[in-house]
């Protein structure tokens, strides 16, 4: 057994008990197993399973895919996926498990710190949710995501797109510039 997956890990963040982790293979077997009924749709709307869609994410995006622990037990995964055309924007996501709904108020507490580490290098982050997802959609206003009005179908499903821009990578007081000659 891997004990040392669960023991020594790479700690991005961490307050109290809830923690922001490089995802580990290891990781991806209890989020998996475990996963809400919502995440679970959300996998087979695009055709995929939760154990394989989070497999993908550490395989192909190691540097980019982190596990959320919450009394060092994995309750959720995340991660971004920078734009080909685009440096400074990302899709953004997370699959999480039944746990989160135990452990709300400890796992709200982390969120927005989760999230701007997520962003930190990119300018706007953003995905699509369903329409009918009406928790997430709480949990993502609250994190600070703007909504688009519009309606998006994918697959026969209809989907709200969401971004959140990065305030200080978007001023236009952290552009470099010329130094101004008086």
């Amino acid at each position: 057994m891997a004990l040392n997956n669960y023991i020594k890990r790479d700690i991005v963040a961490s307050l109290r008990n809830i923690s922001l982790v490089k995802a580990k293979i290891a990781d991806v077997m209890p989020v998996s197993q475990n996963m809400r009924l919502p995440d679970i749709r959300e996998c087979a709307i695009f055709g995929t399973q939760p154990f394989e869609c989070l497999m993908d994410a550490v395989i192909n995006f190691p540097d980019e895919t982190y596990t959320i622990l919450i009394n060092k037990q994995p309750v959720a995964m995340c991660g971004t996926a920078q734009y080909p055309d685009s440096k400074d924007n990302a899709s953004v996501w997370m699959l999480g498990t039944n746990d989160i709904d135990k452990h709300y108020f400890v796992f709200l507490r982390g969120a927005k710190e989760c999230i701007n580490i997520l962003q930190a290098e990119y300018k706007n982050i953003d995905n699509i949710v369903p329409v009918d997802h009406t928790k997430t959609i709480q949990w993502l206003q609250w994190c600070g995501f703007k909504f688009e009005e519009h309606i998006e179908n994918h697959y026969g499903y209809d989907f709200l797109r969401f971004n959140r821009c990065n305030l200080f990578q978007s001023s236009i007081y952290n552009e470099s510039s010329r130094p101004v000659m008086h």
